[in-house]
């Protein structure tokens, strides 16, 4: 199963056939353009065979891929130091050693030298970078987009850059700002844009997008600390109307899977009448009855209480062809443990675990899958499949724990955020879409247990689902 699973991801990331030098000429040939379009496509035509070629071990490859990453993102004023580093590290790997040839020694009087006293520098200390340049406001003022900055804005910190698509009526218009976002989510939504998306898209970089379905004649200028950018929109279209919510949303195809099922009950709860796959199992449907009415297409893994394997579940994503994946599960400690202590919300995206908590949780997730390799083994593999889709899941991630979060928290108190975080979990693995698994409570809780068995809860918390994956597809349509 592991090695079709292999191959599986393989198969996602070549490019239809074409040969790794075919590819590097046509990403050499966009580097040289003075479009930053095309220079954009080089990039990640770069990152492409950088994957390609880590999965070929092709260190030749690898190296050519990273000076054009390292090329074209510095172009681009991307972020690429982390890609600096790994090509610093091939360049030194490359160099031969100086083999000195033997001379003739000659007799010299040794002279007595007292050597200074050089104090060595610290070179472990870490700098650490403070963020002086910040978004602080972003809106619309009338059919003009205004972005606030802490200080002066200088030209060199804006990219700017559009993708045209004429055949898919698809035209955006992108701006690379090297700043840092305060506010994690702005609503700029506007009529009659398809899109407005602000988000921290690297470590130092924020990245705009304004969408459309037909080209328009964007003009944006710099004053002092604000950034001021005209779409080009007309007044009469956007004055006093509104697109209603399902107006606005394309229609997506969303596999639902509720966790565990049949001989395996999942976990068991402070009584022992209470089991986790019987309440995720509530929570699905009712997710699924409410994205249905919104006019998405939803699937479940399981409709019955039927054992469902690991694999078997994505594979069936795979198979729909699945816009995102989603997996809904219960937590739980053991009774020995501090039961009343022990509650909240998380969410789950796929990569090897980065802590004690989110391994115990995976371990919990993965006990009747899966099992036959070690932990190294476990975390290689996992880091290897999830390379492409790690950014959009973690989005999908944020978007649905904040929302679970926000309807809950409406109507009760106590409700815990146990944030977002990795994990090892394998029933997200063969994902070829944006995958999460909810972890909605914990049924050890005696609090959270009687609150997860209620039906009025189980309906809310599912609202809170299916505002967060509307939010993502908001974002990310």
């Amino acid at each position: 199963m592991i090695v079709r699973l292999l191959l599986l991801c393989f198969l996602s990331l070549s490019l239809y056939g074409a040969s790794n030098a075919d590819l590097l000429k046509r990403a050499d040939a966009a580097l040289k353009s003075s479009k930053k379009s095309a220079v954009f496509t080089a990039y990640n035509g770069y990152k492409n065979l950088y994957l390609k070629a880590l999965i070929e071990s092709d260190t030749v490859l690898q190296k050519k891929a990273l000076k054009g990453i390292v090329a074209s993102g510095k172009k681009l004023h991307i972020d690429v130091s982390e890609y600096q580093k790994k090509l610093s590290k091939h360049l030194q790997s490359a160099v031969k050693p100086v083999i000195s040839t033997p001379q003739v020694k000659r007799f010299v009087k040794p002279v007595s030298v007292t050597k200074p006293t050089i104090k060595p520098e610290n070179t472990k200390k870490k700098i650490k970078i403070i963020h002086t340049h910040s978004i602080t406001k972003a809106q619309w003022k009338g059919n003009e987009l205004v972005i606030t900055f802490s200080k002066n804005l200088t030209k060199n910190r804006v990219n700017y850059f559009k993708l045209e698509d004429a055949a898919k009526k698809s035209y955006r218009y992108i701006f690379d700002i090297h700043t840092s976002l305060l506010e994690k989510n702005y609503n700029l939504r506007k009529t009659p844009l398809k899109r407005v998306s602000l988000s921290q898209y690297k470590r130092n970089t924020v990245r705009l997008v304004i969408e459309s379905t037909t080209r328009l004649p964007l003009r944006f200028w710099y004053k002092q600390k604000q950034l001021l950018i005209k779409p080009g929109i007309a007044k009469s279209v956007h004055q006093n109307v509104s697109l209603k919510k399902e107006e606005l949303l394309p229609k997506k195809t969303i596999v639902i899977d509720p966790g565990h099922g049949g001989k395996d009950s999942g976990a068991v709860g402070y009584k022992k009448n209470i089991y986790e796959k019987n309440i995720v199992f509530h929570i699905s449907k009712e997710l699924a009855a409410i994205l249905r009415k919104r006019g998405h297409r939803v699937h479940l893994t399981r409709t019955r209480d039927s054992f469902v394997k690991l694999h078997k579940r994505t594979e069936y994503a795979n198979k729909k062809k699945a816009d995102i994946f989603i997996s809904i599960h219960a937590n739980a400690i053991p009774r020995s443990g501090k039961i009343h202590q022990a509650y909240g919300i998380e969410t789950y995206f796929l990569s090897p675990s980065n802590s004690k908590r989110a391994e115990r949780v995976a371990a919990k997730e993965n006990i009747k899958d899966m099992d036959n390799m070690n932990r190294f083994g476990k975390d290689s593999f996992l880091n290897f499949l999830n390379r492409e889709k790690i950014l959009a899941s973690n989005k999908l991630s944020i978007d649905l724990q904040q929302s679970v979060l926000r309807a809950l928290r409406k109507h009760y108190s106590k409700i815990k955020d146990g944030g977002v975080r990795k994990g090892p979990f394998w029933v997200l693995v063969g994902a070829q879409m944006p995958a999460a698994l909810v972890e909605v409570g914990f049924v050890s809780n005696p609090m959270e247990a009687k609150r997860l068995m209620n039906r009025t809860y189980q309906k809310r918390l599912a609202q809170g689902l299916a505002e967060g994956i509307e939010r993502y597809f908001l974002k990310n349509p």
